[in-house]
């Protein structure tokens, strides 16, 4: 590999010639054409390098090149300029309103900075002041309603809860749909880690969560397989690039910027109840039910109430559940300390949320540290750096049907004075009307999730310009954190009336290691051909241990520690490492600015496969072609830019870590009725005991592989007073990495094997303009539309340990009732919901049992 790397290095060598020059600083100021006023935020860049910089707030900038270099002035809603240095060292610019959209700098997969108009898939910018004024803790809330083909999902109103993104669809039965976080080029661990049954337990956050929005300078999306192939793996379902603030661009001044802010919440909506009829059902009032159903009002005056005995007045109150929810708020305040130059510049900044949810007791606190800079050493070696830390703590109630605070809020009966009825009895015991349940107002307080989490996250780069069109680079990236968390139930509690603790820590950790040589040359072998060429290598290793201890039966009132436990009900424990090794690059061909052509290709090698199927290779191709370039006369008054896409891409999906074999694990034995799992505790001594896990491993593993379609055009019209962006996409995903139902005389649940085929097809919309557009103001406003159609295609055909064909089967790893689970079925979207349907006769009628009058028993699907 290395000989080959040498030979080509010494062709492209012989073919480009060589170049050298003497460094020199070259300043300026870029202005406005029509009016003449500085412009801030120019991007310069050194053509043919990797050196770029940012004007100022009064248009000047500075900038480290060569002699004998061309530098190019690129700006949203301006034409880009380029000129020669031609051994000056001042120059300034004058820029003309025009193509914004394709003239756009984009940074796309591995930091790489690129026209939009060169680039042939589908990427989508959302700049730092768009996610501040939505006012959301969380980055990802920001992005809702702003980015086509993204999905967002809120998992709770909860402070601190998980949020969910997905883009252009599941391609995945069971691996991970979500995007690849990428923050200054460090792989960012998004996961939650949810280590609680999803019906009953608390949502913690996911850890994107850690990232104060006001730190983001911007985020680009990287939506296909196309855009984002050169992440390997991971980046199957899309990447989000973020950039944080930086030092650069301010011209050798200092800045200090401080953000403070205050915001409020209400519940948004609540469902409206009905208040002419209380406690009760069939007109009969009955003090322990939850239906409200009893009596008319006015038609009694008073009634014994449930829980406490007491004699009460019959009447409404409408407001227990509106009154039940608070008025949350949060307090976000930072300050950023930043200077320098191109050259040598630097960062520093704290910042702090404290916010206190609509839901009583409920809060997320979030404080962050961060320290960068770069400097361009006398020697010629560019070493830049960052060091991030963040500490988050959350406190949520725990949720679900029957014995939580959001069980019961709707359960209450409208005549039943939640707010004005003493939750704790004069002797100190609860009451309720419900004997077997708790006031919500008591749940709040007794029942929750708390999660404390430290986190540290940086980089360091090294880098070197052999030549003005040579030069290499070396990255090291780092991610770690650890959680500590408790789940308490204290004595009373509804789903354990003897107190239970689960205090548990999880620790997560990932390092990588980029190598990357990068060559780029203009007018290479004719004129007005340009090429850039990466190489490049990863090391990857994550980590991940996890352990914890169960104890019950809590013996001292409000101590919130497992040594309270008289009983301990169980222990678990675990860890995960995983190794992977990628080769990849990247040849983009650019022809006199309207054709552009980028291939791409990589091959992983994984630890979680076997040795013989390790090692997988897969490529892309994008083509983008702007006429409005190469046709002068297509350009007028209404067509102001032209701008077609296509592209082909295939990426591969490793394992989870231990498939390849069936493992051992500790043995339990029972139901949710009743059931024991070992160690036990007998006589004060420990029994331990385990026993085979239920899934067959499988030794002939294979990755999983996405294959992509798109194309698309963009379109400005009217002097790019609107602008328009079209997409079409199809995704197929085969080789499914899933675990399928076999035979339970087989002695197992299930067998790991690749399977299936999944389909993804849509469309997206992306429509913009300027209503208001003056040299000192401008109003932009953007619509976007997703049209998204999954299918799944196949799951297996016939079981690999027996039994008959499989064409629906339940998602694993999600809790569900029986009789409505989402699953994976045939023909169906994934996640479709399979329940059952009441029984009918020949002619479509409902079959009724004759002695109960009700429904006779639901036909499973």
């Amino acid at each position: 590999m290395k000989q080959r790397l040498l030979k080509f290095i010494f062709v492209f060598i012989c073919l480009c010639g060589t170049a050298y020059a003497q460094d020199r600083e070259v300043t300026g100021r870029v202005t406005s054409a029509s009016d003449g006023t500085p412009l801030a935020g120019v991007s310069v860049s050194v053509v043919g390098t990797s050196v770029a910089t940012q004007t100022s707030s009064d248009g000047t900038y500075n900038i480290s090149a060569n002699a004998d270099a061309s530098l190019r002035f690129s700006y949203v809603g301006y034409q880009s300029q380029t000129v020669k240095v031609a051994g000056r060292t001042s120059i300034n610019m004058v820029l003309n309103a025009g193509d914004e959209a394709i003239e756009e700098v984009l940074v796309t997969a591995q930091g790489i900075e690129r026209t939009a108009k060169s680039i042939g898939y589908a990427t989508q910018k959302v700049g730092g002041e768009d996610l501040v004024q939505q006012s959301e803790t969380n980055v990802l809330n920001s992005l809702q309603g702003k980015v086509a083909g993204v999905t967002i999902g809120s998992a709770s109103g909860q402070p601190g809860s998980s949020t969910n993104i997905n883009i252009r669809g599941i391609t995945s039965f069971g691996g991970n749909n979500q995007p690849l976080i990428v923050v200054d080029g460090i792989i960012f661990s998004n996961d939650t880690d949810n280590s609680q049954n999803t019906l009953f337990g608390s949502q913690p956050s996911n850890r994107l969560n850690d990232i104060p929005p006001d730190n983001i300078e911007s985020i680009n999306i990287l939506k296909g397989p196309a855009a984002s192939a050169l992440y390997g793996s991971r980046a199957s379902a899309g990447v989000l690039m973020i950039t944080t603030k930086s030092g650069k661009g301010l011209g050798g001044k200092t800045e200090v910027t401080l953000n403070s802010s205050m915001n409020f919440q209400n519940v948004g909506y609540l469902p409206k109840f009905q208040d002419m009829y209380g406690q009760g059902s069939q007109n009969i009032y009955n003090n322990q039910s939850t239906l409200s159903w009893g009596p008319r009002f006015g038609t009694v005056e008073e009634v014994i109430q449930g829980g406490t005995g007491l004699t009460v007045p019959y009447r409404a109150y409408p407001n227990n559940i509106k009154d039940f929810y608070k008025t949350g708020s949060f307090y976000q305040n930072s300050l950023n300390l930043a200077g320098g130059d191109e050259k040598s510049n630097f960062v520093a900044g704290v910042s702090s949320t404290i916010q206190k949810g609509i839901v009583p007791e409920s809060k997320y606190n979030r404080h962050t540290a961060n320290i960068g800079g770069s400097r361009n050493l006398e020697n010629g070696i560019k070493i830049s750096g960052t060091i991030n830390y963040a500490k988050t703590s959350q406190r949520g109630a725990t949720m679900g049907n029957g014995g939580s605070a959001f069980g019961q809020i709707t359960r209450i009966p409208i005549s039943y004075d939640l707010h004005g009825t003493p939750i704790l009895s004069p002797a100190g015991q609860r009451q309720y009307f419900l004997p077997t349940q708790n006031s919500p107002l008591w749940s709040i307080q007794n029942e929750f999730f708390q999660s404390e989490v430290d986190r540290a996250y940086g980089n360091l780069v090294v880098g070197y310009d052999f030549t003005d069109w040579l030069s290499a680079s070396y990255r090291v990236t780092a991610d770690t954190y650890f959680d500590q968390r408790s789940q308490i139930q204290r004595p009373g509690a509804a789903r354990a009336p003897l107190g239970t603790i689960d205090e548990d820590t999880r620790f997560r950790s990932e390092l990588n290691g980029d190598l990357m040589i990068t060559a780029k040359k203009d007018d290479i072998f004719m004129e007005g051909l340009d090429a850039n060429l990466l190489l490049g290598q990863n090391i990857n290793s994550r980590s991940y241990r996890y352990s914890g201890v169960i104890g019950s039966s809590l013996a001292i009132p409000m101590f919130d520690n497992v040594s309270n436990a008289s009983v301990f009900t169980s222990s678990y424990a675990g860890k995960t490492l995983r190794r992977l090794i990628g080769y990849y690059g990247q040849l983009s061909l650019g022809y006199n600015d309207y054709l552009f052509l980028e291939l791409t290709g990589r091959a992983d090698q994984s630890s979680t496969l076997p040795e013989k199927n390790n090692t997988y290779f897969y490529p892309s191709a994008s083509l983008s072609f702007v006429p409005t370039t190469a046709f002068e006369n297509l350009r007028g008054e209404i067509l102001s830019y032209w701008k077609i896409r296509g592209n082909v891409a295939r990426v591969g999906r490793d394992a989870d870590p231990y498939l390849l074999s069936s493992v051992y694990g500790p043995a339990g034995y029972g139901n949710n009725t009743a059931n024991i799992t070992f160690p036990l505790s007998v006589g004060g001594s420990s029994i331990t005991g385990f026993q085979i896990g239920s899934t067959i491993g499988n030794p002939e593993l294979k990755p999983e592989f996405v294959t992509s379609y798109e194309v698309g055009t963009q379109l400005g019209l009217f002097n790019n007073r609107i602008d328009l962006d079209f997409t079409y996409f199809s995704t197929r995903s085969a080789s499914q990495i899933f675990d399928v139902a076999v035979s339970n005389s087989s002695g197992y649940n299930s067998f790991t094997s690749n399977i299936g085929e999944m389909t993804n097809r849509g469309i997206e919309v992306l429509l913009g303009g300027y209503p208001v557009r003056k040299d000192n103001f401008s109003w932009h406003i953007n619509f976007n539309f997703t049209k998204i159609r999954n299918n799944v295609v196949a799951i297996f055909g016939k079981e690999p340990v027996g039994g008959d064909e499989v064409t629906s089967t339940v998602i694993p790893g999600i809790n569900s009732f029986i009789g409505i689970a989402p699953s994976i079925a045939e023909e169906y979207p994934y996640g479709v919901i399979v329940g059952a349907q009441h029984a009918r006769n020949d002619a479509g009628q409902f079959l009724i049992n004759p002695v109960t009058g009700g429904f006779a028993p639901a036909i499973g699907n």
